[in-house]
């Protein structure tokens, strides 16, 4: 999953896209998740860490896009599009690659 975004300014090209991962709970109290933005081509161009808690770690519940509109609202960002991962279908033959 991750989130198409507004472009932000970023060195050397504008960030596009924002993805979450190494999402660390401590049940019943919160949790810390790293953020990273991307640039059309994929290169980094920014990243950190954000920690939810209080009434923020109660409302996330098991939407793991609120973590996308938190981190997005945090951050100053725009959430264009949230897209989800797409997991192959099961039996469904590999793509060929051309040689």
């Amino acid at each position: 999953m991750h989130a198409t975004i507004q472009p932000v300014p970023a060195f050397p090209k504008p960030a596009v896209t924002l993805f979450i991962a190494n999402v660390t709970v401590w049940p019943s109290s919160e949790a810390q998740f790293g953020w990273t933005l991307r640039d059309a081509d994929g290169a980094q161009a920014g990243f950190g860490i954000i920690t939810l808690s209080g009434d923020a770690y109660a409302a996330w519940g098991t939407d793991d896009e609120y973590l996308y509109r938190y981190s997005a609202e945090s951050l100053g960002l725009t959430i264009i599009e949230i897209v989800p991962d797409v997991a192959p279908v099961a039996g469904a033959p590999a793509e060929e690659v051309p040689s």
